[in-house]
């Protein structure tokens, strides 16, 4: 049950940042930070939830294994917020 609260409060966080940026609610700068705040902790916690696994396996198995996150929906949540979070850090660039 926790896990799901933080995959669908990455999920929210992330697409709120990148409806704010585009519709010019958020600054660019601002839109950086918190869209990498969030890949940044959404991904240390995907980490710690394998603490048992060496550093390579933990990375392979967070992309190429949905099955590792338990449900579908976290895998689908944890790839679309970091598709998103990548979208909204790689357009912000190009205002800095």
């Amino acid at each position: 049950m926790r896990s799901t609260f933080w995959n669908i409060a990455a999920v929210a966080a992330i697409a709120l940042t990148a409806a704010g940026f585009e519709f010019g609610f958020i600054a660019a700068r601002d839109a950086f930070f918190i869209a990498f705040a969030v890949l940044a902790v959404y991904t240390g916690g995907q980490l710690v939830a394998r603490e048992n696994q060496p550093l390579g396996e933990a990375v392979s198995s967070m992309f190429t294994r949905p099955r590792s996150h338990g449900a579908r929906f976290n895998y689908l949540a944890f790839m679309g917020s970091g598709v998103v979070g990548m979208l909204v850090v790689a357009h912000t660039l190009t205002y800095l």
